[in-house]
């Protein structure tokens, strides 16, 4: 989900400027080309971007956007056409975009036949019905969520074995896990198809019942959907000091425009690269932690995030992340011992990390660049997604284990399909990668985690050495 234009719904509790259309211009710009777009462009001064043959501004609009400032941003200049339609209802351009223009698209000259062909399949599978929800599918899912925390709940308050306790702490994490799903397909607004109902269940589904804000969430995701595997844009790949996926952050220090600074990368973190196969998965074990930091300190509105930007009802935001730890506490608490107590809450989130192991699978080992693409039909919207992005092959009967992330290919092109149409769309999006010439990835479980492994540690070498980074110490030391 990317460049979300607000609809008619209201998205905030904290006052905002009312969005009027804007008044065209006086005189009609001659048709632009891309290049003069290109070179018009400017994030702070003039925001502009190309929508299908129209440019539009969006400078002013985008502190009010609800997909975040810095999806704006980072079509600056760019053709934005795929990368809005994805994940925009036809209400918004139909009716709202008009109040943007800013001038008409000059045609090219060369024909983006890849592109149309896939605004034509989008098309194809909108007739098909396969963007409706089905929502059977996740009335069933409610009721094995509820069984899960119901034996969650059985198991801290109807045994004194710490065994049982055990066996209740890998069940929560189960249960982290399978809402993790429902939450990123809330937060994408497929489960009800409306902006606010969505928000709502996210604040229910991510924050409460996981901890995991869903405001945070949609800030950093919609970015990652937008600049995919980009070294300095797409904070879904930015680890470090801990995890260098690509040579380049070993190079010089890369300044993140999601975080505002500059990635640490000094003899600590070339020290921690070095070892960075070994610890991925000890990491990954407590990874949820730093989530829990992001969402706090995105809710509060601080460090990285003091930024003045929408955020759907703050007041919510912080009210149900607050209400996760008093259950989450009070139901450890219920626990008769502290060794007890420890098991519990560390299995639940040692478990959960499997969640972590499941999502860098789907780009960490894609190939990385620096920049963001955009720039013509061959690095477009289709290529950047299908060239950065890995699907995991499995059989049917382990959907429930991936939670829809084993199509991430097919989620990247379409973000607002639901989670239960992908696997008809797969087979459709392969026969279309091989008639156009396309890049499609995919491995099974098993192979992508051995692929991962050793991309880290071929990443690894491109570290200093120790030798290096133990004189680098003295230097500092001195």
């Amino acid at each position: 989900m990317a460049i979300t234009v607000t609809d008619t719904e209201k998205v905030s509790a904290t006052p905002v400027e009312v969005v009027k259309e804007a008044p065209l211009p006086q005189k009609k710009l001659q048709p632009l080309t891309r290049e003069q777009v290109l070179a018009l462009s400017d994030p702070d001064k003039l925001c502009l971007i190309i929508i299908g043959q129209t440019v539009y501004d969006a400078t002013r609009w985008q502190h009010r956007h609800p997909g975040g400032h810095l999806t704006i941003r980072a079509l600056c200049g760019k053709d934005a056409t795929d990368a809005f339609s994805s994940s925009h209802d036809d209400f918004v351009k139909n009716k709202m975009l008009k109040g943007f223009y800013y001038a008409d698209l000059k045609a090219d000259a060369k024909e983006d036949k890849v592109g149309i062909a896939f605004r034509e399949l989008t098309r194809k599978f909108e007739e098909a019905g396969l963007y409706k929800t089905n929502y059977n599918f996740y009335y069933k899912k409610a009721v094995v969520y509820s069984l899960m925390f119901a034996s969650v709940v059985a198991g801290v308050t109807m045994s004194e074995s710490m065994w049982v306790h055990a066996m209740a702490g890998v069940m929560l994490g189960m249960f982290w896990q399978q809402v993790a799903f429902l939450g990123h397909d809330i937060g994408h607004n497929s489960v009800t198809r409306s902006r606010t109902l969505d928000s709502y269940w996210g604040l229910f589904v991510g924050n409460f019942l996981t901890g995991i804000s869903i405001g945070w969430w949609k800030r950093s995701h919609n970015v990652h959907h937008i600049v995919t595997n980009s070294a300095e844009h797409d904070p879904d790949i930015q680890h470090l000091p801990i995890f260098a996926p690509s040579p380049i952050y070993l190079k010089t220090p890369i300044f993140s425009t999601f975080f505002e600074h500059y990635l640490p990368l000094d003899s600590s973190a070339h020290f921690l690269v070095k070892f960075q196969h070994f610890l991925y998965y000890p990491v990954m074990a407590f990874a949820r932690f730093n989530l829990y930091v992001q969402s706090l300190t995105h809710a509060t509105g601080t460090g990285a995030y003091s930024i003045n930007e929408v955020l759907f009802r703050r007041d919510l935001q912080i009210l149900t992340l607050a209400g996760f730890w008093v259950w989450l506490i009070t139901l450890t608490m219920q626990l008769p011992t502290w060794p007890s107590r420890v098991l519990f809450f560390l299995l639940a989130h040692n478990v959960a990390g499997l969640l972590h192991v499941q999502i860098l699978l789907s780009h960490y080992y894609m190939p990385i660049y620096s920049g963001i693409t955009y720039d013509t039909h061959e690095n477009g919207f289709v290529n950047t997604q299908l060239q950065h992005s890995l699907d995991i092959d499995c059989p049917v009967w382990m959907d429930w284990f991936h939670g829809g992330l084993q199509f991430q290919v097919e989620h990247h092109l379409w973000p607002k399909l639901p989670r239960h149409s992908y696997r008809t769309v797969k087979p459709i999006l392969i026969a279309f990668c091989k008639e156009h010439g396309l890049e499609y990835h995919q491995e099974t479980f098993f192979k992508a985690n051995c692929n991962m492994i050793s991309h880290l540690k071929e990443t690894s070498k491109s570290a200093r050495s120790f030798n290096q980074i133990f004189r680098d110490a003295l230097n500092l030391s001195g």
